[in-house]
């Protein structure tokens, strides 16, 4: 299925709210850094196109966003998904085209904070080079898993993966205490994301819940009801995937 005919939008300026996440811990000046470049966008935003002019860093606030490709006939395969706190840099090789479409998939806040004023920063402050190395590290971490599992996991091992992936994510940022969730996706939108079609999404999601081990109600509301039985079906250990995948500020 195509992804998203949705014109890409600069965004409007709003205000930094309560639920902007705003990397604590971090020097005042990232902070100030981000509160100058902040952005609402609305959801099924296109923030860059894949294979534009790339000269800007996101950073997420608040709201989910999709790295994306797609093929020549349209067909969407989501990369990764950002959640707040973590940092984009769309930037190839070339170092001026972008290698990914960025996407919302909710209402989001990102800081779209120009590349010289990053390096700037960067020089200016040490402690964010060791940021970009452990944001880069979890992200590799996260991806490599969900290539296994494309290439050798069943459906099950599939969904029980992205579901505990989420999870584990969630709870690390303070949004999900019991790992009940709402997961800002269609049922397509997971299956672009684990490689399945959105009708056996649907029948994988069903078998899951018979069993137990998660319910879902109201356009993908997610409650995992035994994280560890689900990390099972992933073929996961849940304490190394956490030691992986989070980063450690």
């Amino acid at each position: 299925m195509p992804g998203p005919q949705v014109e890409t939008t600069e965004g409007s300026k709003a205000p930094v709210g309560k639920g902007d996440f705003l990397f604590p811990g971090t020097s005042p000046d990232l902070r100030q850094l981000l509160k100058t470049h902040h952005r609402g966008f609305r959801a099924g935003s296109i923030l860059k196109v894949e294979a534009e002019e790339s000269g800007a860093i996101y950073c997420l606030l608040s709201g989910w966003l999709a790295l994306s490709k797609l093929t020549e006939d349209g067909e969407r395969q989501i990369i990764d998904v950002i959640l707040p706190g973590e940092i984009v840099h769309p930037s190839s090789a070339d170092s001026h085209t972008s290698w990914i479409q960025i996407e919302t998939l909710c209402y989001a806040t990102v800081a779209v904070v120009p590349q010289a004023a990053w390096a700037r920063l960067e020089a200016a402050d040490p402690c964010m080079r060791r940021i970009e190395a452990v944001t880069i590290a979890a992200s590799l971490s996260r991806m490599s898993e969900r290539m296994l599992r494309l290439g050798k996991g069943t459906a099950e091992s599939r969904i029980a993966y992205a579901l505990t992936e989420i999870c584990i994510r969630l709870k690390a940022i303070g949004e999900s205490d019991v790992c009940d969730y709402h997961l800002p996706m269609t049922q397509q939108d997971l299956g672009d994301f684990v490689g399945l079609s959105s009708v056996h999404v649907c029948r994988t999601l069903r078998r899951l819940s018979r069993s137990g081990v998660i319910s879902t109600a109201d356009h993908m509301d997610i409650t995992i009801h035994d994280l560890d039985r689900l990390a099972g079906i992933a073929g996961v250990d849940l304490d190394r995937l956490r030691a992986e995948i989070i980063s450690a500020r």
